[in-house]
C-alpha cells in the first residue's frame, strides 16, 4: 500500500485529521453564531431594564411634581384646620408629601438596579458549549 492509497482511506490518520480540522471549523463557526445571537438577546434585556429604569425615575418625578402641589394643598389646608399656622402649614405640608414621593421613586429605581445587577450579558450557552466542544475534541484526539 502507498502513501495515496492510504490517505484515501477513511480510518487513516491523515483522512481523520482533515475530518477533525473540517468539523472543527464548522463548530467554531456555529459557536461564533449561537455567541453573536447569544449576546444579542442578553444585550436587548439590559436594555429592557435600563428602559424600566427611565420609566420609574421618570413617574418618581412626575409624581413629587403633581403630589406636591395636589396633595401639598391638601395636606396645608388640614394642617391649618388642625390649628398650625399658615406659614407654617405651607412649607410643611409639600415637604411632607415630597418626602413620602421620593421613597417610593427610590424603591422603583432600586429594584430595577436590582434585576440590572442580575442579568449577564455574558454568552453563557455558548461558553458552556465551547467547554464541551473542548472536551470532545480532546476525547476525539486520544482515541484516535
Amino acid at each position: 500500500m502507498n502513501n495515496s492509497e492510504s490517505s484515501h482511506q477513511p480510518n487513516s490518520i491523515a483522512g481523520l485529521l482533515r475530518e477533525l480540522r473540517d468539523e472543527t471549523t464548522t463548530l467554531m463557526r456555529q459557536e461564533v453564531a449561537l455567541a453573536k445571537t447569544e449576546i444579542k438577546e442578553n444585550v436587548s434585556r439590559m436594555g429592557g431594564h435600563a428602559a424600566h429604569i427611565a420609566v420609574g425615575g421618570f413617574v418618581a418625578y412626575a409624581g413629587v411634581i403633581v403630589l406636591l402641589i395636589g396633595i401639598g394643598h391638601l395636606l396645608g389646608a388640614v394642617l391649618v384646620k388642625a390649628g398650625m399656622s399658615d406659614q407654617l402649614a405651607q412649607w410643611l405640608a409639600p415637604t411632607l408629601v415630597g418626602l413620602v414621593v421620593a421613597i417610593i421613586g427610590y424603591a422603583m429605581l432600586a429594584k430595577a438596579k436590582s434585576a440590572m445587577a442580575h442579568e449577564d450579558i455574558a454568552p453563557r450557552q455558548t461558553i458552556d458549549s465551547l467547554r464541551d466542544n473542548k472536551d470532545w475534541a480532546q476525547r476525539k484526539l486520544h482515541s484516535s
